[in-house]
């Protein structure tokens, strides 16, 4: 009878399985494109550069409103009621806001849709671990894993290639074709369930409504950081106070509640706090192809992200794969520690190649960077959330799936503005040192020039030279200023590499799971 019922299970598992990986892959390959695709964006809807920086914000901020939520949700009222319509309204939406005009109307559906974004994403872990068999746990996590590198191999390729050939809508209608698809799998595939009156009861929705308020500010701030310099700018500081505030209420609220639904005291645990201290490694190691390689070449060597993309699309689905089987197998073999030992190895080789960067280097010397952080990614991510779930109370799973959607989004965002800021800063700092050993009084200063000039226009007047040398100097500066900058980048992704190896010699072996056991 087991048997039999197990068979049969085999089909809805397998509807599950396709629905979790879509929406997963889904979410980050949005973010991805329209993060790429921005500037069109901005002249499809006639927005001004501010516009078009909190069109954005709005696009991405809302996914952590809910996110952390999403498992509790799923907890009491069922896969089903949670996803299918979320799926339908996504739809709706992606197919809708191509045709809109007015910028209040455009960040009001941006904002929804982001909201319902964060429903796909928050629900795939507790999705996959409440309706597969546990010994395809370990299969479902690694194309949770999966989505960041494919988001950011093919994600500069579909941008770039949507503007130049059948339009910029597709970034939203691509999303328009695959939700419903995930709906109807969850569909078939979600288990029946009834509402868990009990779990409802003792619902903790004040906890869950600070902690979205809290993160979706604190995000606000970090997105808008870079742009309105930080700490110079009063809407800044107010919304980071705004964070503290609500953020210090929710931990009060969460001592004085029956059952909290995210208490912080999840993290005591020396594994689970390591294993996300190793996240955060791993989410400034990844910079080195998500952020620095994609910037360098598009700054300094001027391509297009579809010319980008034309590098890593061909190889990226053989590349993933490879790396998605090398990291399930190292997982169930060598077990976390070792595993993420690879990983971060794997991110420490790629970031010290980066600090070798010239700016004659383009796509070819940056493949095998790209190669060694691909592996890293899948290595790395896969090996720390099988330390977090082997280490948890299955009872504390739903605050524990909160907390990785925190890292999912705040971290990653801390990070990505602070290299953004870090770069910006640097490159202003090495302009202003190589711009103090090229003045007027430097030895053949206007020979240089005049021949610098010469070589670079028209013949005319040794005025006229002399101007456009010093505007091809200016030019030659900005761009060695650009590549000390980002091997300064490149710099800290290598210490960050060390401290995750650091941080892993500091766990503890952790115990048998379904995870790690074959």
């Amino acid at each position: 009878m087991s048997r039999n019922g197990h068979a049969s299970d085999l089909p809805r598992q397998g509807y599950v399985a396709v629905a979790m990986v879509m929406a997963a892959i889904l979410t980050a390959f949005d973010v991805r494109t329209a993060s790429i695709g921005l500037a069109d964006l901005r002249g499809a809807f006639g927005l001004s550069f501010d516009e078009g920086a909190w069109l954005s914000t709005f696009a991405t901020a809302p996914q952590i409103l809910i996110a952390p939520s999403i498992g509790w949700l799923i907890a009491v009222f069922g896969v089903k009621r949670v996803m299918i319509g979320p799926s339908i309204l996504y739809s709706l939406l992606s197919v809708a806001i191509p045709f809109v005009h007015g910028f209040e109307v455009l960040v009001t559906l941006h904002a929804i849709r982001a909201v319902v974004l964060g429903i796909f994403v928050g629900a795939t872990l507790l999705v996959a671990f409440r309706n597969l068999d546990r010994k395809y746990w370990i299969f479902a996590l690694s194309f949770y894993v999966l989505r960041i590198p494919f988001a950011q191999n093919l994600g500069l390729y579909t941008a770039g290639s949507y503007t130049q050939t059948i339009g910029w809508q597709w970034l939203y209608w691509q999303g328009a074709i695959v939700a419903p698809v995930i709906g109807i799998l969850f569909w078939y595939g979600g288990k029946p369930s009834k509402v868990d009156r009990q779990l409802l009861d003792r619902a903790d929705w004040g906890g869950m409504a600070l902690f979205g308020v809290a993160l979706t500010t604190l995000y606000f701030a970090l997105d808008q950081g870079n742009r309105l310099d930080w700490f110079r700018s009063g809407y800044v500081v107010s919304l980071l106070l705004a964070t503290g505030f609500l953020f210090a209420v929710f931990l009060w609220h969460e001592t004085r509640v029956g059952e909290p639904w995210a208490h912080i005291s999840i993290l005591y645990n020396r594994n689970i706090a390591l294993g996300f201290a190793a996240i955060g490694c791993f989410m400034i190691a990844s910079l080195g192809s998500s952020l620095l390689e994609p910037n360098f070449l598009v700054s300094v060597t001027r391509l297009r992200p579809e010319q980008i993309g034309d590098f890593t699309a061909p190889y990226a689905v053989l590349l993933l794969a490879v790396a998605t089987v090398t990291a399930v197998t190292l997982v169930r073999t060598v077990k976390q520690r070792a595993t993420l030992m690879v990983g971060f190895t794997c991110f420490a080789i790629s970031a010290w190649l980066g600090t070798q960067l010239t700016s004659l280097w383009s796509l070819p010397e940056f493949r095998l960077i790209v190669i060694l952080q691909t592996f890293g990614e899948e290595i790395v991510f896969l090996a720390a959330v099988a330390t977090l779930f082997s280490n948890v109370n299955p009872a504390r799973a739903v605050s524990l799936v909160a907390y990785v959607q925190v890292m999912r989004l705040i971290c990653s965002e801390t990070v990505a503005t602070s290299m953004t800021t870090w770069v910006r800063q640097r490159e202003q700092l090495h302009s202003y040192l190589i711009g103090l050993h090229v003045t007027g009084a430097t030895p053949g200063w206007n020979s240089a020039i005049a021949q610098l000039g010469s070589g670079s226009g028209p013949v005319g007047s040794q005025a006229e030279a002399l101007k456009r040398g010093v505007g091809v100097l200016a030019t030659i500066v900005q761009r060695e200023a650009n590549v000390l900058a980002y091997i300064d980048g490149f710099w800290i992704t290598f210490i960050a590499a060390i401290v995750g190896l650091i941080v892993v010699s500091l766990m503890k072996p952790s115990p048998a799971h379904p995870l790690t056991s074959r």
